[in-house]
Formats: C-alpha cells, structure tokens, sequence
C-alpha cells in the first residue's frame, strides 16, 4: 500500500516587522534599480530641459504728502482726539491702502501690468545680434498662434515665474523672477520696477492734480466773492457819508464789513492751501525707492546637481523600499492564501489573453 503524502495546510503565521524588513533586504536588487532609475531620469531631465535663471529685485514705496500728514496725526491722536480724528477722516493707522506693501505685491501680480510687460521689448536672446528686440511674448515659448490667446497664456506663465513678498514691518517689496535667459530674466526684473514706476507716477500725480484744480477752482470763487463784498462795501461808505450818525447805517456798515473780512479770510485760507497743492503734486510724484535692482545672474538657478542627484537618490530608494514592502506583503499573503492567490494570478492572465489580439494566420 503507498505511502499517504499529507496535503500541507496554509501557513497562519503573521507578518512581523522582522519578517517584512528581510523581505525587503532581500529584494535590494529592486531597490538599487530604483534608485538608479532616478538618477538616470533625473539627469536626463536636466540635460534636456533648459535651464532657470532667477534674479531678485526690491523697492520700498514712498508714502504720499497724506498719508506722512495721517500717521503725524495718528502718532499724536490719543483717547477722544483719535476718535474724533478718526471720525474725520485725518487719523488712520494703516494710512492710505494704495500705498502699502501688499498693494504693490498685488499690483506686481495684476493682468494690466503683467500685459505691459509682456508687450516690452527686450534684446532677443535667440539671435547672436545684440540689436535684435522682441517683445516679451513673443520670447516665451507660448503654444498658440493667436495673439490675444498668447497674451492671456503669457500672463499666466508671467504669475507663475514671478512671485512677490511684502513685509509690512519694512515696508519692502521683494519681486522674484524667473526665465530660461539670464539677460532677460534681469531685464524683465528691472522692467517690471519700470512699469511700477510709471503707474505710482500716473496715479499719484493724477490725483494730487485733481486736488489741486479742485483748490484753484474754489480760490477763483473765494476771490470772486471777495471782490463782490469788498464792492458793496464801498459803495455803501460812498452813497452814506454820515453812517455813523443812523444805528441802523452803523449795524448795516457793520454787516457789510464782516462778510468783507470774511470773504478775505477764505480767500487767503484758499490761497495757501492751493500753494501746499501745488507742493504735493510735486512732492506726491516721487518714484518708488529701489532697494536692490536685477543684475544678470551667472549661475542658473536650475538645476541644482548638488541636490537633484542627492534628492533623484532618495526619492529613488524610497519607491524602491515601497515596492519591495509591496511585494513582500503580498508574497507573505500568497503564502497564507495559496487559493486566493492562485486565482487572482489566473484572473489576471484571462484579462491579459482577452486584450491580446488575435494571430493573424501566415498565407500559405
């Protein structure tokens, strides 16, 4: 009679840490070849792709004849005068908001600046003639033929490549930007403070010469009505020599002479204060105080081998020790489940038959 060979039952013994970490010491093949892997890629990506130069720029925006008048105000407002100085307008912490770091972060950021940008002309890096320009847009590789198209994706690459720090305890804003040239990547910078420039210079000047109109204009009124009460005033003495003789003539010349001082005091009040206009409106049109301007960078920012082929290496043996844990999981799975396992292998490879295409028959 033949021996009876008795069928091996599954194993239940669990899965240690011990028993996965030599799992994975076992299959160091796999991780090498990972790491390897990213290495390669990661050096192929740096050959193939061009590099980034990154050039770094700040200015510090110069308050307006306002906002130094606000905050001399708020520093001496205390108790009820700051609430009373608030009340009027004249007393606020934070000065005028069109003038504070985050607004020029966010003006740096904003489609109409980033659209000029795009239309200025900077020397064109891909001819070897120092005289060629192009304009921005069209020196970014953008993938449309359609100008207003390749305007709006050039103000989406431009908020990407140039990025903004504002610091509100310094008051300074730091611009950085980034491009595949390092002449226009420091021309752009530059540029960019430009164009910043010329927008506090419209803005500011356009409304310190509102007021100003506005004060001449009501300076013309004051003296207008100066003239009219002076005028009365004269033919009153002329058609009334003895005033002083009637109360009645005495309380009128008294009237007519108060309206006359009063008119003369607006009149001169006017005049002064269209004079400090005047000196605003040149004063309110300062540019802005650059910091540190764009020099051309002579290293690129990207790549960096010293830590691409470290980060490659890592990131590398990290997806080899996750594989290796995968496979030693499921190795100890189909240890434990023979059945299940074996049927999970046979679903995968029907799946794989019923992709494949049928032979095509060779002619005899």
């Amino acid at each position: 009679m033949p021996d009876v060979v008795p069928i091996s039952e599954p194993s239940t013994e669990p899965l240690t840490l011990a028993l996965w970490t030599a799992g994975v010491i076992n299959r160091w093949r796999v991780i090498l070849l990972c790491a390897l892997a990213a290495v390669v890629l990661a050096l192929a990506a740096a050959l193939l792709l061009a590099p980034v130069y990154r050039v770094t720029v700040s200015f510090a925006p110069n308050p307006s004849s306002t906002s130094k008048l606000s905050g001399a105000i708020s520093s001496l407002s205390t108790g009820a005068l700051s609430s009373i100085t608030s009340g009027m307008g004249l007393g606020s912490a934070g000065g005028e908001p069109t003038e504070s770091p985050a607004f020029y972060a966010e003006l740096m950021q904003s489609r109409e600046l980033l659209t000029r940008l795009l239309l200025t002309r900077f020397p064109d890096p891909r001819t070897g003639n120092a005289n060629d320009t192009a304009r921005l847009v069209d020196i970014m590789k953008l993938r449309s033929s359609d100008p207003r198209r390749r305007i709006e994706l050039g103000v989406k690459q431009l908020q990407k490549d140039m990025t903004t720090e504002s610091d509100v305890k310094t008051n300074i804003v730091k611009v950085t930007v980034s491009n595949p040239y390092a002449n226009t990547a420091a021309r752009e910078a530059n540029a960019a403070l430009a164009l910043v420039n010329a927008f506090n210079l419209e803005q500011r000047t356009s409304r310190a010469r509102a007021k100003r109109v506005y004060l001449e204009g009501r300076t013309a009124d004051a003296k207008r009505d100066l003239g009219i009460a002076q005028e009365r005033h004269r033919d009153f003495l002329a058609g009334n020599r003895q005033w002083q003789m009637s109360p009645t003539l005495a309380s009128e010349e008294q009237t007519l002479a108060q309206n006359e001082d009063m008119a003369s005091d607006l009149y001169v009040s006017l005049e002064k204060q269209v004079e400090s206009a005047r000196i605003d409106e040149f004063n309110d049109a300062a540019l802005i105080t650059v910091v540190d301007s764009a020099v051309t960078p002579v290293k690129p920012y990207w790549p960096r081998y010293g830590l691409l082929i470290p980060g490659a290496l890592l990131l590398g043996l990290f997806f080899g020790v996750m594989i290796s844990g995968i496979a030693a999981v499921y190795a100890d799975w189909s240890r434990r489940e023979p059945t299940a396992a074996r049927a999970l292998a046979a679903a995968i490879l029907r799946r794989r038959q019923t992709r494949t295409p049928p032979t095509v028959a060779r002619r005899a």
